[in-house]
């Protein structure tokens, strides 16, 4: 059988085969988000229920499988509330009533054939033919009653579905009731056309479900429930206790060993949903260690139910809650008892930035001995790095003449620095006549040679 969706667990043949429970569930408790379809605007239909009011049903073409599974249920309990189940049962029993009525005049005796009682045995028979054809009427109406019914049944669930999932109930319905051999959920081969009813529309949905589950999904989901679920860190009890409550409901309506070919005579049907006591326990199993001791403290008994397990645990969350933010205030306020600058930018360091400043290199105090004892700055250079003195103390050449005019003083300002600043603006004036001069020469070359250029061409 193909399958109208993405498969939830990526089963191999022989992972199902053998029955391994530790693999994925059927349903998790978070879906996966690599296998959530992508969300597209469904078709919806508008049903009149048995009340006289509608209800607006999704018509299901694609989705995750428990979407699926969920659509499901919806169907069953559209069909119930259209009526179409109890009606079902009404003119079962009526046509059970008409053909025990009618076995009975069936076998009815016949009475003495003295002359004195023909007159009343002919009365008594023409009243046994009238019960036989009225109980006739009776269970004929009551058996196409039945037929309209069914087939309404059918068609409440066909017009649901589109897509691959339409296709594949096409299939189910025909090998099911149009071949002259049908197979059940269990896989045992029947000779003849199989009539619609009840059980066999069942048989159908079960079917169609195997499509999109392995036929032990049931087992499997009980198995992730006691074992494989733990409450998420960031989930509140309250939301917890309501996923693990939807999980637990959904257990009914999925695929059974039991139903499969590959069950015994021993096998146990897995779609039974857990009791009430079972699952508070599963629930409280599935906490932190530290809030079931806390549980166990106050309370001498297993939980009962859910339902009054969970004002107990929201008290148990509200403690653990407050004691965490204290440990983690005491812990922050250690931290910056330990390190007060802590956090907090250093002078001159950007905001945000670190408060540790890069290290200074270390200053080297430099002393020239020769510049000390002989004059001189002695404090720019070491000794032997003087340019000023020799060994001997004697001044060298380049410190010890007088600038020389042409280059630049050692000091500016005095009267040195006013000499050299007059020097400069005489040399820019210079410059400046000089630039002038010129100008005036290449103007007056200009006009000559346009002179002469303009005769020639006149000749």
């Amino acid at each position: 059988m193909s399958v109208p969706l993405k498969s939830p667990e990526g089963l191999r043949d022989s992972e199902c085969e053998k029955g391994n429970l530790g693999i994925r569930p059927p349903i998790p408790y978070v879906p996966p988000t690599d296998l959530l379809p992508v969300k597209e605007k469904h078709e919806t239909l508008k049903i009149k229920v048995l009340d006289g009011t509608s209800t607006t049903m999704k018509i299901f073409s694609v989705g995750s499988p428990e979407e699926y599974l969920g659509h499901i249920m919806a169907v069953l309990s559209l069909i119930d509330r259209k009526g179409l189940r109890d009606q079902l049962i009404k003119h079962v029993n009526e046509k059970k009533n008409a053909e025990a009525t009618l076995a009975a005049l069936q076998q009815k005796p016949i009475g003495p054939k003295d002359k004195s009682s023909k007159k009343d045995q002919g009365n008594s028979e023409d009243s046994d033919d009238v019960e036989r054809k009225q109980t006739k009427e009776i269970l004929k109406t009551a058996m196409k009653q039945y037929g309209e019914v069914i087939a309404t049944t059918y068609e409440v669930v066909r017009s649901l579905l589109a897509g691959e999932p339409l296709t594949q109930w096409d299939r189910i319905v025909q090998e099911m009731h149009e071949s002259d051999s049908w197979a059940g959920p269990d896989g045992k081969e029947n000779t003849g056309v199989r009539p619609k009813g009840w059980k066999a529309f069942l048989d159908c949905v079960e079917l169609h479900k195997l499509t999109v589950f392995p036929p032990d999904a049931a087992e499997r989901q009980r198995y992730y429930i006691q074992q494989g679920i733990r409450k998420p860190t960031r989930a509140s009890v309250r939301q917890f206790i309501s996923r693990v409550q939807q999980l637990s409901g959904y257990i009914e309506y999925l695929p059974t060993l039991k139903d499969s070919p590959r069950a015994v005579a021993t096998t146990k049907r897995g779609n039974v949903p857990f009791e009430a006591a079972d699952l508070a326990s599963i629930i409280l199993a599935a906490l932190p260690l530290s809030w079931q001791n806390q549980y166990n403290m106050t309370h001498s008994t297993v939980p009962e139910s859910p339902r009054v397990l969970m004002p107990e645990l929201e008290n148990i969350e509200r403690v653990m809650m407050e004691r965490y933010n204290g440990d983690k205030q005491k812990s922050k306020d250690k931290a910056v008892a330990a390190s007060p600058n802590k956090g907090k930018p250093g002078k001159g360091s950007p905001n945000g930035g670190s408060s540790k400043s890069a290290p200074k290199k270390a200053r080297t105090e430099k002393f020239c001995q020769r510049c000390k004892t002989h004059g001189g700055s002695y404090q720019t250079h070491n000794t032997n790095e003087c340019r000023r003195y020799d060994k001997d103390g004697k001044p060298t050449g380049q410190f010890g003449s007088k600038p020389s005019e042409k280059h630049k003083p050692f000091k500016k300002g005095g009267e040195k620095g006013l000499a050299y600043m007059t020097s400069m603006l005489e040399a820019i004036a210079k410059g400046q006549k000089k630039a002038a001069k010129k100008g005036k020469k290449r103007k007056k070359r200009d006009y000559r040679d346009d002179s002469s250029s303009s005769s020639s061409d006149s000749e």
